[in-house]
């Protein structure tokens, strides 16, 4: 009896481990992470004046979202035209955010570059120098990334990027580049970017390679009144890790930035 007894306890204590580790594994596959990708223009409104800038306008689009993740490009750091403010640190503030800033080149007496922002801290950060054609003069171009652990444990790469706007074949390189980069991580990653191309170029495509795409409506980004073409993308992987929920171009907030933000919440 005492043996069946210890048997039936064994059995319950066993039954209830399962259950509680079901119910576990439930509620880490109902974590979501909300990320923005978000080309702000220095936060000079394109219908304003030069030197005019709005970064309380840019916060509120990001703040609207609630997004977790945000991958920034076009900012100023402490350069004359924006009143020698360093944009991120201001905009970090503003929304209670964690920030990293890739400068790209030297402007106006500070820099210019991309960013990130985090709800939860961030390590590991390091700015990437992208590839360019051999003798080519225009702007540098960089991968922003930095190493974030997500509530529940899950430890993730995110980046910003923004790839040259003149020459496909500096864009060629520098998706590689990234490709390659994010490769050699051992973590999943997230890419948030102004790629500069359309899904149906070569850059698109060497990317797809390595990434999914998180959007499915590829709704356009750009110009910010009557959108036609999509080159704003959130990108990340490996597929099996994230499980895109929903997703939206942010029509609605086309004064700030001569670029519409876009966002999407992922289950992880």
């Amino acid at each position: 009896m005492t043996r069946n007894i210890a048997f039936f306890i064994s059995a319950l204590w066993l039954l209830a481990a399962c259950r509680s580790a079901k119910q576990g594994a439930s509620r880490s596959e109902q974590l979501s992470l909300g990320v923005m990708t978000y080309n702000i223009h220095h936060a000079n409104p394109p219908t304003r004046e030069k030197g005019f800038i709005d970064l309380d306008t840019i916060a509120h689009t990001i703040r609207k979202t609630g997004a977790d993740l945000v991958a920034l490009q076009e900012l100023d750091s402490v350069t004359t035209r924006s009143g020698k403010v360093f944009q991120l640190r201001a905009l970090a503030e503003k929304l209670g955010m964690h920030y990293y800033y890739g400068k790209a080149i030297p402007y106006e007496g500070g820099g210019y570059g991309v960013g990130i922002l985090s709800k939860y801290p961030l390590s590991e950060t390091r700015t990437i120098m992208l590839p360019k054609i051999e003798g080519f003069k225009g702007e540098d171009r960089v991968l922003a990334l930095a190493k974030v652990t997500l509530p529940g444990g899950k430890t993730v790469y995110f980046g910003s990027t923004h790839l040259d706007v003149s020459k496909e074949e500096n864009r060629v390189l520098q998706a590689k580049a990234i490709a390659e980069v994010s490769a050699a991580l051992k973590a999943p990653v997230i890419i948030g970017g102004d790629f500069n191309s359309t899904d149906d170029k070569t850059p698109m495509k060497e990317l797809a390679g390595f990434f999914r795409d998180a959007s499915t409506l590829k709704a356009p980004t750009i110009p910010v009144i009557r959108p036609n073409r999509r080159i704003d993308y959130i990108l990340y992987a490996p597929a099996a890790d994230f499980d895109v929920q929903q997703e939206e171009v942010l029509t609605a907030d086309n004064y700030g930035s001569d670029h519409l933000a876009f966002w999407v919440k992922m289950k992880y």
